[in-house]
C-alpha cells in the first residue's frame, strides 16, 4: 500500500535545536492546525523533490509523504540564516560542500510567493544589513546613535564620544574544534581602538552609557517590549547578550508612538516579525538594531511575553477555527 500524502497549510524551517519554533509548535498543536516542522539538520537524510514551474515540493521518508503547492501552502514561518556564517575547519570537506547547497535549496523555497512568510528570506537578507536599518530608522522618526562604517581612522575619529561601540558589520560566527564563538558588540575608548586603518570593515557607534536596553518583537501588527536590567535593577554595561544568565526580563510599557515606529520600520523592511533592540537613555528612545530572525523564546517565560501566540496568531491568519 503506498503511503498517505499529506498536504499540511503550514511549513516550518528552522533547526533542529530552535527552542523558539518549540513554543510555536506548541500552539499550533493546542489549536489543531496541521503543519510540518523541516528541521534542516535533517534534510540529507530525507528524499526531496522541487518542481519550480508547477511549484511543487515533495518530501518524503522511509513512512510518511509531504506535499507543498501554491494552492495548499498558506504560510512558511522561516527561521534559518540567510547564508552561512561558520568559520573554522571543524567540519569535513563533503560537509562543507554540501551545506551551501542546502542552505540554497532553502533559499529556493521563496518560489511560493503566495504562501504568507515569517519571513522571506529575500526580506531578511536585505533586513540583515545594519547601516540599510539605521538609514531606515531615521527615517521613521527613531533617535539613532551617531554612526560610522569603515575600515579608516577616519570612520573612529569623526565620533565626538570617548566611549564607542565597536561591532561587526556581518554576525560571526567561528568553530575552532569543540568551542563555538559568537563575536559580539565591544564598548572601547577610543584609545583602545588604535590609529591607522584596520583589514576589515566595522561599524563604530557612539556608545550610549548609562541606559536601559529594551527588546521589542514586533510580530504583524502586535509589539511586545521588555526591559533588560540586572538583579538589582542597574543599567547593563555593553553588550547584554554576553551576561544574559544575569539578567531580568521586565515588560516595559513603549509610548504609543515609539510603537508605531517599530511597526513601520518592520514592514518598511518586508518584514512581518522583528526583533529590536532599543536603548533609553535620559528619557529618550534610540533605535540601535533588528534581527529579522531574532531569538525570542526566552521572553516568554521570563516576562511573561505572549510572543509564540502572537505567532502563531500570524502563521494562522487564513485559518478560520470552526
Amino acid at each position: 500500500m503506498s503511503p498517505c500524502v499529506r498536504k499540511p497549510p503550514i511549513l516550518l524551517v528552522c533547526s533542529r535545536y530552535d527552542l523558539s519554533v518549540d513554543y510555536v509548535v506548541a500552539q499550533l498543536r493546542h489549536r489543531g492546525v496541521e503543519y510540518f516542522r523541516l528541521n534542516t539538520e535533517d534534510l540529507p537524510d530525507l528524499s526531496v523533490t522541487l518542481d519550480p514551474i508547477a511549484k511543487l515540493l515533495k518530501v518524503q521518508d522511509d513512512e510518511s509523504h509531504w506535499h507543498f503547492s501554491s494552492e495548499t501552502l498558506r504560510s512558511i514561518y522561516f527561521r534559518r540564516p540567510v547564508f552561512l556564517r561558520e568559520f573554522g575547519t571543524a567540519r569535513s570537506l563533503p560537509e562543507r560542500f554540501s551545506l551551501p547547497q542546502w542552505a540554497a535549496f532553502e533559499r529556493s523555497l521563496t518560489l511560493f510567493t503566495e504562501a504568507h512568510w515569517v519571513n522571506a528570506p529575500t526580506a531578511t537578507y536585505c533586513a540583515e544589513s545594519k547601516p540599510l536599518q539605521l538609514a531606515l530608522a531615521s527615517e521613521c522618526g527613531f533617535s539613532v546613535p551617531k554612526t560610522l562604517v569603515g575600515n579608516s581612522e577616519d570612520a573612529s575619529s569623526q565620533l565626538d564620544s570617548d566611549i564607542l561601540a565597536l561591532k561587526s558589520l556581518e554576525v560571526v560566527y567561528i568553530e575552532d574544534g569543540p568551542t563555538q564563538t559568537f563575536v559580539y558588540t565591544r564598548i572601547l575608548d577610543r584609545a583602545d581602538i588604535g590609529p591607522g586603518g584596520q583589514s576589515a570593515p566595522a561599524i563604530y557607534q557612539e556608545a550610549l552609557d548609562p541606559k536601559i536596553d529594551l527588546r521589542v518583537t514586533v510580530v504583524g501588527e502586535q509589539v511586545f517590549s521588555a526591559s533588560i536590567v540586572g538583579r538589582t535593577g542597574e543599567s547593563v554595561s555593553g553588550d547584554w547578550r554576553v551576561q544574559k544568565e544575569k539578567l531580568n526580563f521586565q515588560p516595559h510599557t513603549l509610548p504609543q508612538e515609539i510603537e508605531r515606529k517599530c511597526v513601520e520600520l518592520t514592514h518598511q523592511l518586508g518584514l512581518s516579525f522583528g526583533g529590536i533592540d532599543l536603548a533609553l537613555r535620559d528619557g529618550q528612545y534610540y533605535f540601535i538594531e533588528i534581527n529579522p530572525t531574532g531569538e525570542w523564546s526566552w521572553l516568554v517565560d521570563s516576562a511573561g511575553l505572549a510572543i509564540d501566540v502572537a505567532i502563531a496568531d500570524e502563521l494562522c491568519s487564513w485559518y478560520d477555527a470552526p
